[in-house]
């Protein structure tokens, strides 16, 4: 009997305790798929904010957000309401999925997810929530009920009351924080059961570990406390199924006089998990008045050395009057985890270290250890240790909403994120070149736009870079053209199975406009634009413009449009460019004389023009199979410098290309794109063609090893505004008013770029948008994949032999151009 007794009384003990548990959580219901209850009648709304880049963010443009944030306060003061923030930074290297077609690319992708798969990556995310109390001075208790009591339906009309108000107040928040990418927790569905994502977040916080929140018919706090902490002297632990967790909470002793919005981002930055959280209740500016002139007097009575605080006082108090700022009750903890007690102490020591730099007096929580792990869960008011009151200017500092960005690792235009990179502070980047929100009212819209270009000067790591995202776009799909300068590209194009044209002086390129099928709408308008330009006589004005010295005359028009339209009515064995000379009347500076350089002879005695090469061949061998493998590159080097070469064969390129803008995912890559845009009107027709590409499913990555060319070109300002995504690489010699004034970054952005990336580390700065950000592309270890993705001359030559000695599909070359590599 004795024994049972026993048995009975652990029994009651531990469901004391597991209630205990449940009474420290204090959420009921989902009143809306957003809003909760609390036990105490309090409204919860938890938001999930992307944040705000910092790291490349000018000081005016940090202290701007600062006081946006401090009218978001104003605009919100309203003592039934406050705010709790938090920060979570937890492991998580999670790599995006796609699934590769059997090559390269799939190797490519395996190899490299393995690399960074092992790698810890940690992520910060930033939730803010909304607590409101309609009536402050209930907390539900008895003396409450019995004060308050009503009929059901007065309650329910009360609430619904409530509960309209709390949202327009949530709706308000979400729109003053549209820079920060705010968005509602709230119920979801996923195979046919309804989830929650508000108490997945509580669970988190009360447990230690993320688990999906089934809906259920019981209260939420049932739902929420899972796991019991173990609260100890200084420290917790957290017992789960198959591992054990400590962790430790600090506190604030002592405020600094004043903050900034950078003075506490070093946290981000920690190579540990952690918690921060916070809350600010607003103030009655009657009460907070009252406050600050007892303080004034109590420091004054007792003598406090603090005489520059106390002079403050007066400033601060017309700062609230003047309702510059509000005060407001603020409370603030860290919770430091490690996976053993040594670490966890160890990880506690860094942690208040960057307090301790921030002017922040740090505690390690002994007595009020287990109230400050509850105040973590927002309505918990009445365990907040050391209540501090403070301005919503400081306040403001402590909760900046810096984050580095994290991109979307699903869920994007395309689906799964590119590829995924690493940023300075050891937090995963997934890369996506489209730069808007699929999700967002506008995201089908006009910010899909995924236009991009690449500077940097060689060496820096563009190349490597281009190709590497190349090669990752696989799995979409994507049909790929290259215009690449000096070979760069070659080894990887043809890695990938793909096509690589080399266009060189003399040699028939195989091309013959003529056998495009005239009945397509385009074609005739097009073939009239090419061969106006090859009659034309170019020449370059100050500004780099190209421009025909002598115009044709509308007689010569008529005659050169007549010929085209006579040569297409042919048979179309019989049609070439060198057939238009049948039509045209001969005569010195005649449109015949100008057009037999691009022609073969037409009658005996003549030479061959000396371009004839590039245009009048008998059959094309192009026009048919461009887009039939999904990368094909052009080598533009040969002609790049020659403005006479450069348009036609661009004109010629760039219109067969845009046939295949027909709805598939298309990617255009230019090297040197500026110089191609010499001819205005040829400009003009890229112009419309990047407009037409972004709503036809494809962008246009453009690049250049010559930054200031590039963007101080006058042709090229068009294409640049178009560009969404940037990827600036490394680069000493950088000039202001090329990255400045031409491009609009900040003065930070350039001095990152300028002084701060070291060349050669695969690191770069990335500018989507309003964000930019330091990443790197870890691609350290890979020689073998580098020496594809950036062709070095003496890896061409090796190719060219390889290729000479065993063909041209690389699955028969590249095993031993890999190991003759391995030997030298």
């Amino acid at each position: 009997m004795p024994i049972l007794d026993r048995s009975k009384r652990r029994r009651m003990r531990a469901a004391t305790r597991d209630l205990s548990l449940s009474q420290n959580v204090p959420y009921e219901f989902h009143l809306t798929p957003s809003g909760v209850l609390t036990s105490g009648g309090d409204y919860v709304c938890v938001l999930r904010l992307s944040g705000a880049a910092f790291e490349c963010a000018s000081n005016a443009e940090l202290n701007s957000r600062h006081d946006r944030l401090n009218r978001i306060m104003l605009g919100l003061a309203d003592p039934r309401i406050t705010l709790w923030q938090h920060i979570v930074r937890r492991e998580d290297n999670r790599y995006p999925d796609g699934v590769y077609p059997p090559g390269y690319a799939h190797d490519l992708n395996a190899r490299y997810a393995a690399k960074v798969g092992g790698e810890y990556l940690m992520v910060n995310e930033l939730y803010l929530t909304l607590v409101f109390r309609p009536n402050p001075w209930w907390t539900g208790g008895t003396l409450g009920k019995l004060f308050f009591a009503r009929t059901v339906e007065a309650i329910e009309m009360e609430r619904q009351e409530n509960m309209a108000e709390f949202d327009a107040i949530v709706d308000g928040l979400i729109a003053g924080l549209r820079y920060y990418e705010a968005e509602r927790l709230a119920l979801y569905e996923r195979g046919g059961v309804w989830f929650s994502e508000p108490a997945e977040f509580f669970g988190y916080l009360a447990n230690g570990a993320w688990e999906r929140v089934a809906l259920a018919p019981c209260r939420m706090r049932s739902l929420v406390g899972t796991t019991r902490p173990l609260f100890g002297t200084e420290t917790i632990e957290i017992r789960r199924a198959g591992s054990t967790s400590f962790s430790a909470m600090l506190g604030i002793n002592g405020y600094p006089a004043e903050t900034h919005p950078l003075y506490l981002d070093e946290l981000l930055t920690l190579p540990f998990e952690l918690v921060v959280t916070q809350s600010f209740t607003f103030s009655r500016k009657d009460t907070a008045l009252e406050q600050m002139r007892t303080t004034g007097v109590r420091m004054e009575n007792a003598g406090d050395a603090a005489v520059s605080q106390r002079d403050e006082l007066p400033d601060a108090a017309d700062d609230l009057a003047s309702r510059r700022t509000v005060m407001g009750g603020h409370h603030y903890s860290v919770q430091v985890k490690g996976a053993t007690l040594r670490e966890l102490n160890q990880n506690v020591d860094k942690a208040r270290a960057v307090l301790t730099d921030a002017g922040i007096v740090s505690a390690r929580e002994d007595l009020a250890c287990e109230a400050s792990y509850w105040a973590q869960l927002p309505g918990n008011h009445r365990y907040r240790p050391r209540l501090s009151l403070i301005n919503s200017r400081n306040a403001c500092g402590f909760m900046p909403l810096h984050n580095f960005p994290v991109g979307r690792r699903s869920g994007n235009h395309w689906g799964d994120a590119v590829t995924m990179l690493v940023t300075a502070a050891g937090t995963p980047h997934y890369l996506n070149l489209h730069a808007a929100d699929p999700k967002a009212q506008n995201g089908g819209n006009k910010r899909d736009v995924a236009h991009s270009m690449f500077l940097g000067p060689t060496g820096s790591g563009k190349t490597a870079a281009a190709m590497f995202i190349l090669a990752m776009m696989q799995k979409y799909g994507l049909t790929s053209v290259l215009f690449s300068k000096d070979r760069d590209t070659e080894i990887a194009v043809r890695r990938l199975g793909g096509k690589v044209y080399r266009i060189e002086p003399g040699e028939p390129t195989g091309w013959n406009p003529f056998s495009l099928d005239p009945q397509e709408k385009a074609v005739m308008p097009y073939l009239r634009r090419l061969v106006r330009r090859l009659v034309s006589r170019p020449m370059l004005t100050q500004d780099g413009i190209e421009i025909d010295a002598k115009p044709l005359s509308v007689s010569e028009e008529k005659e050169l449009d007549y010929a085209i339209e006579a040569v297409m009515r042919l048979a179309p064995g019989n049609r070439r460019l060198g057939r238009v000379l049948d039509y045209l009347p001969k005569g010195a500076e005649s449109v015949y004389e100008r057009l037999s350089k691009w022609c073969h002879a037409r009658e005996p005695g003549r030479k061959d023009g000396a371009l004839a090469w590039v245009f009048d061949n008998q059959a094309d061998t192009l026009a048919a199979s461009l887009g039939s493998v999904q990368t094909t590159a052009f080598d533009v080097t040969s002609f790049l410098d020659d403005p006479e070469l450069r348009t036609p064969i661009n004109m010629h390129l760039f219109y067969l290309t845009s046939r295949l803008i027909d709805g598939r995912r298309l990617g255009i890559w230019i090297s040197e794109f500026w110089k191609a845009l010499g001819d205005a009107k040829f400009a003009a027709f890229c112009d419309d063609m990047l407009r037409t590409l972004r709503k036809k499913n494809g962008f246009v990555a453009l690049d250049s090893n010559s930054p200031g060319d590039a963007i101080n070109h006058p042709i090229s300002r068009t294409l640049i505004e178009q560009v969404a995504t940037l990827f600036l690489f490394p680069n000493p010699g950088a000039r202001k008013k090329d990255y400045v004034d031409g491009l609009g970054l900040s003065e930070r952005e350039f001095e990152i770029i300028k002084t701060e990336l070291p060349e050669g580390s695969g690191m770069f700065l990335f500018r989507q948008g309003h964000h930019s950000v330091v990443l790197k592309l870890p691609l350290d270890g890979m020689d073998d994949d580098l020496s594809v993705l950036s062709a070095r001359t003496s890896n061409l030559a090796l190719m060219d032999r390889l290729i000479e000695q065993y063909g041209e599909n690389a699955d028969d070359w590249y095993p031993h151009f890999i190991n003759e590599r391995s030997r030298t």
